[in-house]
């Protein structure tokens, strides 16, 4: 059975082996870490994108899908209806901000109502960073796109000047009290032209949850009509230990090394042939400390030496 010392030496150890683990992880590259939401590995043309939809990504990364309808009902009837020969959301194999493959969503507004509106919601199981994606074809004519985008909950990216957002040539900004995002600026794109496109990058900031909310401003006309936008794939990086974590694993990895290694040196020192011969010699070396006895007095008294001949005894 082991002693106390030997459990407590073998748990150090073991937190040595982990923490050495850990920091080996943090900070080695790693390729397998990269994944992609394509649309295409999940969904045929034409196919509708429906609410609770798991995704799964080439590393394992579970991706929920939310999609929220809502109209607020305007006059007692429901405002909004999908797109003609579409659907709110699905997958298309047809250009659309000049990129072939997508999913598109889109609606049939019958007031010009800011408040009737269609959400895309992606829920991650496990935390990702550098997310980076492209809104696709946010313009206007008759309609005039909103959109807004939430990370986490209700965090806006607006809000954040971590997140880099590149606006097209027909969009921008919004003007508007009622919302915070960007919206078409009058004019409208081709399906083959970029000018509608809106680029994002999350950079280093971690994202379980991330909500596109997509609607027609109040700059559109009486009955907007039609109107679509799209999100192309989604790239990500799933998320790693923080560089803060690793050098605390480092720290004690390396002073938990460096005793180590000094106790047994000290132990070596200790067991060798020289050390053992030393502590001998120094134990003979020692003053004895019992009580020393008194001795007797010699006497001083010279004893002299006769020699006698032997006689013969008869």
């Amino acid at each position: 059975m082991l002693s106390e010392k030997d459990l407590w030496n073998h748990g150090l150890r073991t937190v040595f082996i982990a923490c050495t683990v850990l920091m080996l992880v943090g900070l080695l590259p790693s390729r397998a870490a990269h994944a992609d939401l394509i649309w295409r590995d999940h969904y045929h043309n034409n196919e509708a994108v429906s609410n609770g939809d798991v995704l799964t990504d080439s590393n394992g990364v579970s991706i929920t899908v939310g999609t929220t309808v809502y109209s607020d009902s305007d006059g007692g009837t429901f405002d909004l209806s999908p797109y003609p020969g579409s659907d709110y959301f699905m997958f298309r194999n047809q250009r659309l901000g000049d990129v072939r493959r997508h999913l598109e969503f889109g609606f049939d507004n019958q007031n010009d109502d800011p408040a009737d509106y269609i959400e895309l919601t992606l829920t991650f199981d496990t935390a990702v960073n550098n997310v980076n994606f492209t809104l696709l074809d946010i313009d206007s004519g008759s309609w005039d796109d909103g959109v807004e985008v939430f990370y986490n909950g209700n965090n806006n990216a607006r809000d954040n000047a971590g997140i880099s957002v590149t606006t097209g040539a027909y969009n921008g900004v919004d003007n508007e009290s009622y919302m915070h995002g960007w919206e078409g600026y009058g004019l409208s794109a081709d399906n083959d032209e970029t000018f509608g496109n809106i680029e994002f990058d999350f950079g280093a900031i971690q994202l379980t949850s991330l909500r596109i909310r997509f609607f027609s401003t109040d700059d559109a006309s009486s009955n907007p009509g039609g109107q679509v936008g799209g999100l192309s794939d989604v790239t990500y990086t799933e998320a790693v230990p923080e560089p803060s974590s690793v050098a605390c694993c480092l720290i004690f990895a390396m002073a938990f090394g460096w005793t180590q290694v000094r106790r047994r040196r000290m132990d070596r020192r200790n067991t060798s042939p020289t050390a053992a011969s030393i502590r001998r010699v120094r134990v003979s070396e020692r003053k004895p400390t019992f009580p020393v006895m008194p001795t007797r007095e010699t006497s001083d008294q010279v004893y002299r030496r006769v020699d006698r001949s032997l006689q013969n005894v008869a």
